[in-house]
């Protein structure tokens, strides 16, 4: 299926002309005919505006912290309401009636989520409430979740996940809930959540909402590698007994594993081997995340107190290897994809693996001087080497055809 008019997009132009599909005369008037715009300065814009919002909720809050003794009870809740309603009424004008100043508006509607959570917060501490945060945020999530539907807003869908995510590491440190994890092992329960996003967003390309596809699958890509990425430090873990609810990493992990098998028929860049392969490198890394929070590297101490530290069991180095292989397979993935965001996470996580592979060698001060000496160049000579081959896939990205269909 052919790219409509309709669907077209300045830098989509851009990349037929420098394939040498057309000329620049032809580049020009396919712009001027349809008055397609550069996307760089409203990126540039949108950065702005997210960062105007959240100044400015942190500014109201911050003025009515400094006054809130002499501010009347019934006056705090008003002027907490007129805020968060006027913001959003604010940005409601400026996207919908003005037209304009979408991305101004987008702002403003974003302040207007932050002040909903700030009236929470307000509400809980005139009427001294129960002191719970997760039932806060629980509360802001859903309040703010039907948002980005409504408005079409990509900005406010990343604040609902990121809401989410939010909600769901304090529930996880709560003493005494239902899925409570005092244990590092805590971190492999918000990579699975950015498998989750992941799979989402693969799923979101089939729908009337594909715009949000992007930033869903970006968000929780970043979030995976992060919390994965300390499973390669050598002495990162170290626990006693701890306490977990075994049960919530495989049932996160069959969510996780449900949305990617779903989502994985829309990545229509890949071929159907590259797709099983993509799907497959996931679930290899679910798989060892599983044998982390089961402890089966754990070594035993006796019949006393059980502790554990992962630098023992020589187990980080099964996740140093599997992040750089699944780091090497994502930016094969996303050269065929064409997401210079993929690519660049891979390059950028290849070398901090190898960066703390290198620490992980460190041992007495005659070894450690002998690694800074020779590895020392390796390291300068590799991440030149990765910078330049970074520079040639962009290059390559950016050059290649937009395929006919998606």
């Amino acid at each position: 299926m052919l790219i409509t008019p309709a669907a077209m997009k300045h830098p989509e132009v851009e990349k037929i002309y420098q394939a040498g599909l057309i000329t620049a005369e032809q580049r020009d008037k396919i712009i001027a005919h349809f008055a397609l715009k550069d996307d760089g300065g409203n990126k540039f814009l949108a950065i702005v505006s997210i960062i105007g919002a959240v100044l400015i909720t942190a500014g109201i809050v911050l003025l009515i912290s400094a006054h809130w003794n002499e501010i009347p009870r019934g006056v705090k809740i008003a002027a907490g309401l007129a805020l968060m309603l006027g913001a959003h009424g604010g940005g409601w004008w400026l996207r919908e009636v003005h037209g304009q100043y979408r991305k101004t508006g987008e702002a403003l509607h974003l302040a207007g989520s932050g002040l909903f959570l700030a009236n929470i917060a307000l509400l809980g501490q005139i009427y001294n409430l129960v002191s719970r945060p997760p039932n806060a945020f629980l509360l802001w999530w859903l309040g703010i979740a039907a948002l980005p539907w409504l408005l079409r807003s990509k900005a406010q869908h990343a604040l609902v996940l990121l809401a989410f995510g939010v909600w769901f590491g304090l529930e996880l440190n709560e003493h005494g809930d239902w899925f409570f994890c005092d244990d590092a092992r805590q971190i492999l329960l918000y990579a699975l959540l950015g498998l989750i996003y992941l799979g989402g967003g693969w799923c979101l390309r089939a729908t009337s909402f594909a715009g949000f596809s992007g930033v869903t699958e970006k968000l929780g890509l970043l979030a995976f590698l992060i919390f994965f990425y300390p499973l390669t430090w050598k002495e990162f873990f170290g626990w006693n007994n701890a306490e977990f609810a075994t049960w919530l990493l495989p049932a996160l992990g069959l969510v996780a594993l449900g949305l990617l098998a779903a989502g994985a028929k829309n990545l229509r860049a890949l071929t159907a081997q590259w797709r099983w392969t993509w799907l497959a490198a996931l679930a290899g890394m679910m798989m060892f995340m599983g044998t982390v929070w089961f402890g089966c590297w754990q070594i035993e101490a006796g019949a006393g107190p059980r502790y554990f530290y992962w630098g023992e069991s020589w187990s980080y180095l099964i996740g140093t290897l599997a992040l750089f292989v699944f780091c090497l397979l994502q930016i094969l993935v996303g050269l065929q994809e064409r997401s210079p965001a993929l690519v660049n996470l891979g390059v950028a996580f290849v070398a901090l693996d190898i960066f703390a592979a290198y620490f992980d060698l460190f041992g007495s001060l005659a070894r450690t001087g002998v690694m800074f000496l020779i590895s020392c160049v390796f390291l300068i000579v590799f991440g030149l080497y990765l910078e330049k081959k970074r520079r040639a896939l962009m290059r390559q990205i950016k050059t290649a055809a937009i395929p006919e269909s998606r």
